[in-house]
Order: C-alpha cells, then structure tokens, then sequence
C-alpha cells in the first residue's frame, strides 16, 4: 500500500453539444492504517472538438482565499510579535 502519492487525473468524458468536455485535477493521497486525507485542486478543462483539443486553465478561487488568509495570518503574527517585543524592552 502506498501512503502518499500526488499526481493529475483526468475525469469522466462528457459530451455539450458539438464539444467533448474532461476536466483535469491534482489529487494529494495520504494514507495511514484506519484512515487517510485526500485533497483534490482543479487543474484546466479539455474542450476537444473536431479532433482539435484546446486546454483552458482553471483559476481555482477557493485555493487563491487560502493562500491569502495564510499570508494575512503570518503577517498578523509577525506583527504581534513586534509588538510584544517592543512592550517588552521598556
């Protein structure tokens, strides 16, 4: 059994009209013994008609407010620390 893994997939084909859709994700595996984490990001969607394939990337908002409270909550506490520290020189 594998306990960590990362790699892309690619979902179920779906056909709209002329156009053959697949999405495109990277999916994070951890697995221990009675249990596991999976995490899965949405990469770009394949739109293929006619035997030509265009790749449209995906702007995942969900992960971009993520990464922006982590940033916000490290320079909140780098701030706080300052503070405390400059307090505590007096």
């Amino acid at each position: 059994m594998q306990w960590f893994s990362i790699r892309r997939q690619t979902g179920t084909p779906q056909i709209a009209g002329f156009y053959t859709l697949t999405g495109e994700s990277l999916v994070v595996r951890v697995r221990w013994p009675g249990g596991g984490f999976v995490w899965n990001t949405p990469l770009a969607i394949h739109v293929q008609r006619r035997g030509h394939t265009a790749i449209h990337r995906v702007l995942d908002m969900t992960r971009l407010a993520q990464f922006g409270l982590a940033i916000a909550s490290i320079w909140i506490i780098v701030l706080c620390g300052q503070k405390r520290k400059e307090g505590s020189d007096e």
